[in-house]
């Protein structure tokens, strides 16, 4: 063996692919299944990416990515806030659902609707094992607006950039993980064209 390098036994139960194999590593297989997940970032961090990569990754059952603010790429459905929430019960049968973003939909449909879109809407998706993932963009909302979205989610993810010089150094933080620890590190993490990519010097076995 390597030095520095461990044996870890993944364990893929119950969990749903992140569509970013270094994640699933750190994360054993994955986010857990029947979640509600808020990624949180700037617009330039790959957030969109990593969401997209969610959405595609492979998997049972149909995978919706419901657009709110941005250009509708191929397999997307563009929805306004004011549609939205009949949007994700049309895809109460589906195993992942992103809606993109709940950002727009806290500014025009305020907190309260969105915290009702998260945890009743969607419980139909996620009594069956199903998650919805929904994009949360830093610098927006006030504090306490941030921190009951932080409440009502299964897991938090938040991608932060750090200038060194004229270096940028970007950072994956899992903030907050139903049914399992939180990890106490931060993972470095780069943005190709493909999506993220997040390295990993421990062996998969």
């Amino acid at each position: 063996m390597s030095p520095g390098v461990e044996n870890i036994q993944i364990k893929k139960a119950n969990k749903v692919s992140t569509g970013i194999a270094g994640l699933d590593f750190q994360l054993g297989g994955g986010y857990p299944a029947g979640s509600i997940i808020v990624l949180h970032g700037s617009p330039l961090s790959g957030i969109e990416k990593m969401a997209v990569q969610f959405w595609k990754a492979p998997g049972e059952g149909a995978h919706y990515y419901l657009m709110i603010d941005g250009l509708v790429e191929e397999g997307m459905v563009k929805v306004s806030t004011a549609d939205v929430e009949e949007a994700v019960n049309a895809c109460s049968a589906s195993k992942r659902v992103v809606v993109d973003s709940l950002s727009s939909v806290i500014l025009k449909e305020g907190i309260d609707e969105a915290l009702r879109l998260m945890k009743e809407t969607s419980r139909s998706i996620l009594d069956h094992g199903g998650n919805t993932f929904f994009i949360l963009y830093s610098g927006v909302h006030p504090d306490i607006e941030e921190m009951r979205i932080a409440r009502h989610a299964d897991v938090f993810v938040t991608l932060l950039e750090e200038m060194h010089g004229s270096e940028v150094e970007r950072k994956l933080m899992i903030r907050k993980l139903k049914d399992a620890d939180v990890p106490n590190r931060m993972y470095p993490y780069n943005i190709a064209t493909e999506g993220i990519d997040l390295s990993t010097t421990a062996r998969v076995v």
